[in-house]
């Protein structure tokens, strides 16, 4: 029996609130047996100015996937280091997982820049894209991709960075536990 497995991949740098919302958007749109947080390692298409510790990020992961009451973190990427390709990371994925059905979760940011993605023609061989609204009210997606409608919200990591970095409130920006940890482990306060 073939399994349906969705990636949502991102640096999570921390995961906040839009996040979590993707994920339940997408994990009650398409109800796959499994789904995995797949955090980058480091993006090739993004800067890396504020690095954390990878540990604290899936310690709030996990945190995130608890309060959502579904999901697993994949750490395919972290164990492989370096620059992550996803067109690497979802072949040994696929090598692993046999006949699975693999859908991958992007938003309009990273839909508006596929054609920059490292063998991104073999990588649609591979996966269904699932291409969230990032920033519109709806996103278009071409033949063999998914689109999931998600409710608009201005989010970012960065945001929540210079947030605590000038001491504001993040609360309802983050799930409550990753507020708590965030806290706790005195995380992005520089």
């Amino acid at each position: 029996m073939t399994h349906s497995i969705v990636l949502y991949g991102g640096q999570f740098n921390p995961i906040h609130t839009a996040h979590a919302v993707v994920a339940s958007e997408v994990y009650h749109t398409l109800r796959p047996d499994r789904f995995l947080f797949l955090p980058s390692y480091m993006s090739p298409l993004k800067t890396h100015d504020s690095q954390l510790n990878t540990q604290h990020r899936i310690n709030m992961l996990e945190l995130a996937a608890s309060d959502l009451g579904f999901g697993e973190i994949c750490l395919a990427e972290i164990d492989r280091k370096g620059e992550s390709y996803t067109f690497d990371t979802i072949r040994a994925l696929k090598d692993e997982w046999g006949d699975a059905v693999i859908y991958f979760v992007i938003g309009t940011d990273q839909y508006d820049q596929l054609d920059k993605w490292y063998q991104i023609d073999a990588l649609k061989e591979l996966v269904t894209f699932v291409v969230v609204n990032r920033g519109k009210e709806k996103q278009e997606v071409e033949a063999g991709m998914l689109e999931v409608q998600i409710p608009r919200i201005d989010i970012s990591s960065s945001m929540i960075r210079a947030r605590i970095k000038h001491q504001q409130p993040i609360e309802v920006l983050v799930p409550k536990q990753v507020e708590a940890y965030i806290k706790r482990e005195r995380l992005y306060e520089d």
